[in-house]
């Protein structure tokens, strides 16, 4: 299944799904929410909202194929066919896990040589403005920095989906205003996106739908 994502935007793009059914989750044995179903596909941005603790991380987890759900089911196709949350999934967590000793560039780069994209590195840290930071080393970078080479590692994925949890914090404006043009352009080429936000959802494509999350009585 690897180079999945080569051909979204070619002449025959491939079918991503991400099917959720009935799908309820528990913390610590608090039920969050519960009876959630709905799916997502090529060319849709699902944006999931809802109060701080009501399971939106652990939401993202099940949905990355991190988290088991209590009941329901996750299912993940491509081309019609079952596959691995990993094989059209890539998920941006919340918590920067860049390794504090690396540089941006050979932090990124351990990334792309698992996704067999390191021809990709360069570009990434351009396209998400961290290529003067390039030799810097991660612990040196700044909160929004981090977010933006968590960025770079959704381009280097070349995967269909891309699930984000709250992938504009600690970034300013400018730093918002690239994530819509990574998304968009993301979209155009054929992939998906699902995004936990506090903030309000924003409509990015004519297929962008606002998913908010209740806590189960």
């Amino acid at each position: 299944m690897a180079e999945l994502f080569s051909r979204i935007g070619a002449e025959t793009p491939i079918k991503a799904r991400l099917k959720v059914s009935d799908l309820s989750i528990s913390r610590g044995g608090t039920p969050l929410f519960a009876g959630l179903s709905t799916s997502v596909s090529n060319g849709d941005i699902l944006w999931i909202q809802g109060d701080n603790g009501i399971g939106k991380t652990t939401l993202l987890g099940a949905l990355a194929g991190l988290n088991r759900a209590e009941t329901g089911t996750v299912e993940w196709s491509a081309d019609n066919q079952p596959c691995e949350a990993r094989d059209i999934c890539a998920y941006q967590p919340h918590k920067s896990y860049a390794k504090p000793s690396l540089t941006a560039h050979e932090d990124l780069t351990f990334w792309a040589k698992l996704h067999g994209t390191l021809s990709l590195t360069h570009h990434a840290l351009e396209k998400v403005s961290l290529g003067p930071k390039a030799n810097v080393r991660t612990q040196h970078l700044s909160a929004g920095q981090k977010r933006r080479l968590a960025l770079a590692k959704l381009i280097i994925s070349q995967k269909p989906i891309w699930i984000m949890d709250e992938p504009a914090a600690a970034l300013d404006s400018d730093g918002t205003a690239l994530i819509d043009e990574l998304v968009q352009a993301h979209i155009a080429r054929g992939g998906a996106a699902i995004i936990a936000s506090h903030s309000g959802a924003r409509v990015l494509s004519s297929a962008t739908r606002t998913l908010t999350l209740r806590a189960t009585t």
